[in-house]
């Protein structure tokens, strides 16, 4: 954590004409140390990283900042992992707003930045001898074959669209918190919609109609309920395993329900 004396310093390198009024950490970050710096004239995000220095993330996010979908990193400062955005006010995102998503998604999905990809079998064994893993191993290594097996549609990920990623306010909708953005298989970024807005089968099947409808003139896009399945499962189980590893049991608990309900869908 990061004292206030250490934010006003930040503040004094960054803008020194700005005058703060308050500081206030924000318990929403479970990876990052986050905090809202208000001045005299606007509010801001500071924001520590404590894992790693997302510089593919922070780029692409100033790439997009630009056409109004994501907050604008104002200021970098790689020697001390910290940054300074703009600050997006508003509620996360409900299931309503799901399709208002899609246009943002496909354009960040056509983001034209080759990375190495995520590697989703090493993301989810990570956790291999955890508890939750050892229950669930059969599901995970059935889902990660079907993975490996399928046809892919690759493209610039955000790669952690949980809703409390996603900010609606009267001005639209805005994604935010993109240290995990790089190239991987877009159903990566579209089972993390199926989690966060608890979409049902219907749902998830008019979410991959609407989705191709978008992408079909700029690429191919393979449509498949079963790949979606692959990916909602290994994205819940990643997604609970994370929130378990730092205690975070009032996440898990919904997550397990969704989970439990995927496994009973499966079995029937």
């Amino acid at each position: 954590m990061k004292t206030e004396q250490q934010i006003h310093a930040l503040f004094t390198r960054f803008n020194s004409s700005l005058t703060i009024t308050s500081i206030s950490p924000l318990v929403e970050g479970l990876s990052n140390d986050n905090y809202l710096v208000k001045t005299s004239t606007k509010a801001f995000l500071v924001k520590h990283y404590r894992d790693h220095w997302p510089a593919i993330g922070l780029a692409a996010q100033a790439h997009f900042a630009k056409q109004s979908c994501c907050p604008a990193p104002l200021w970098l400062e790689q020697a001390t992992d910290t940054a300074i955005f703009d600050y997006v006010a508003g509620s996360i995102a409900s299931g309503e707003f799901c399709s208002s998503l899609l246009p943002d998604l496909v354009n960040l999905h056509r983001y034209p930045v080759l990375t190495k990809p995520m590697d989703i079998a090493y993301e989810i064994n990570y956790y291999r001898q955890t508890a939750r893993y050892q229950q669930h191993a059969s599901l995970i290594e059935q889902s990660l074959a079907y993975i490996a097996a399928a046809p892919k549609d690759m493209g610039f990920c955000h790669n952690d669209l949980v809703k409390e990623n996603i900010i609606v306010n009267e001005s639209g909708m805005f994604l935010i918190d993109f240290e995990y953005a790089k190239s991987n298989d877009v159903y990566f970024d579209l089972a993390a919609l199926v989690v966060s807005f608890g979409l049902n089968e219907s749902q998830q099947l008019q979410l991959l109609k609407n989705y191709q409808s978008r992408v079909c003139e700029h690429r191919e896009f393979n449509l498949s309920l079963e790949k979606l399945a692959a990916f909602h499962a290994v994205f819940l189980l990643l997604c609970i395993c994370w929130y378990e590893q730092r205690g975070a049991m009032d996440k898990v608990a919904p997550l397990l329900t969704q989970l439990n309900h995927f496994i009973e869908e499966v079995k029937n």
